[in-house]
């Protein structure tokens, strides 16, 4: 018999990955959330409130002492404090709760590269309209606002002049503790890593699309970086995650490509959403849903910085908020050579206004190529081909 985890939260993509590795799993999972095949894939499904830590420690301690366990794992954002909190109580090894904490509070993350020359930038926690108007003052516009423990460009504001300070703090000030930053000039990159027993390895460096609300709508891989700036961000990056000591599992770092250097914006100890984990299956051989089962067991070797073996890209339709009420194109992008269209926009589906990576419901499309721009042409190549037309539900 294998070994057995607990995996909290979750996709059916861990659970398969985690039965082809022949590895029990116990899922504990909200109140009528685990999909249906998570029940054949796993050993138990335990349902439970997630946001309640009572509740999810008392179910994981009742299975552990009735078999226990070798490693509590999550890939999931809102479970990654929940599950290094789990592997400390059991003493089961893994990410400390300190390091995930780091990563999961920008503003605990800011405090603790403030002590350090590394990667250096200008913030501060703001509770207030006025103490965010000081701040801007005080460094000049623009400035990002965010909250400190937000994900997927959830209520984060670009505040440009003192004029739209009020609109901004109006729209995100109840989105918990909010953090103000210098705004960082430059390209945004992430950067796709995997660890193990306190070593990192840098795996493949993305190119981001981003609306101009931040939303995610596109990536592309590897990104076409000289090779000394490739160095320079892989370097600060593993200084990073030694700093914050990161131990195990994957990792996703974004970072801004400013003119005095790369600069770290926030990080998670997760795969990287939006299509990431499909293009680092594409671009550089590894399936990182199974890694993050298989390596913190010890069955399969932490994954090497690859040689790419080739471009891939992701690209998200958009169309204007409202009912679609049309779809031209769709069988001709469909033909495009390298690309493939996945859960394709439909008449009458809606199009919700774009306000977080949540949003973008209405399909994409992956492509691979020799490079990373040959990808992005096929990728765009199928955006410009698809026309969705819609209609105001108002």
């Amino acid at each position: 018999m294998g070994p057995r985890i607990v995996i909290l939260g979750g996709r059916t993509d861990i659970l398969e990955r985690a039965r082809q590795a022949k590895v029990g799993v116990v899922l504990v999972h909200d109140h009528g959330a685990p999909d249906k095949r998570a029940f054949e894939l796993c050993e138990k499904v335990v349902e439970v409130d997630l946001k309640d830590f009572e509740q999810v420690r008392n179910a994981v301690l009742a299975e552990h002492r009735k078999d226990p366990f070798s490693r509590v794992i999550s890939i999931a954002e809102e479970c990654l404090v929940p599950a290094a909190r789990l592997n400390e109580i059991l003493a089961l090894g893994g990410n400390t709760v300190t390091s995930v904490r780091l990563l999961k509070d920008k503003s605990l993350m800011r405090i603790r590269l403030a002590h350090t020359d590394l990667s250096p930038v200008r913030t501060r926690i703001v509770g207030t309209l006025r103490q965010a108007e000081e701040f801007l003052n005080d460094i000049g516009a623009p400035i990002m606002l965010k909250p400190t423990t937000g994900a997927g460009s959830l209520n984060v504001a670009k505040v440009t002049s003192a004029h739209d300070m009020a609109d901004a703090w109006a729209r995100i000030k109840n989105a918990g503790p909010i953090l103000a930053e210098e705004f960082l000039e430059g390209p945004e990159i992430s950067v796709e890593s995997f660890s193990y027993d306190g070593e990192h390895s840098i795996v493949s460096i993305t190119t981001k699309t981003l609306t101009e609300n931040f939303i995610e709508v596109g990536h592309a891989m590897p990104s076409a970086l000289d090779s000394d700036q490739w160095h320079l961000v892989a370097t600060l990056v593993t200084d990073f995650l030694r700093l914050v000591g990161l131990q195990e599992g994957p990792c996703h770092t974004e970072v801004k490509l400013t003119s005095a250097g790369p600069r770290i914006i926030e990080s998670q100890n997760r795969i990287g959403g939006g299509g990431i984990v499909e293009l680092l299956a594409r671009s550089c051989g590894y399936d990182f849903f199974r890694l993050a089962v298989t390596v913190p067991l010890g069955i399969d070797p932490c994954p090497a910085p690859p040689v790419h073996r080739t471009g891939a890209a992701v690209r998200y339709f958009q169309a204007a908020p409202g009912r679609i009420v049309e779809v031209a194109g769709l069988e001709e992008a469909m033909k495009v050579d390298g690309a493939t269209v996945f859960d394709p926009p439909r008449e009458g589906d809606l199009v919700p206004e774009l306000t977080w990576s949540l949003d973008r419901v209405n399909g994409y499309v992956i492509a691979e190529g020799a490079d990373i721009h040959e990808a992005i042409s096929r990728c765009e190549k199928v955006i410009e081909t698809v026309r969705i037309v819609t209609t105001s539900q108002n």
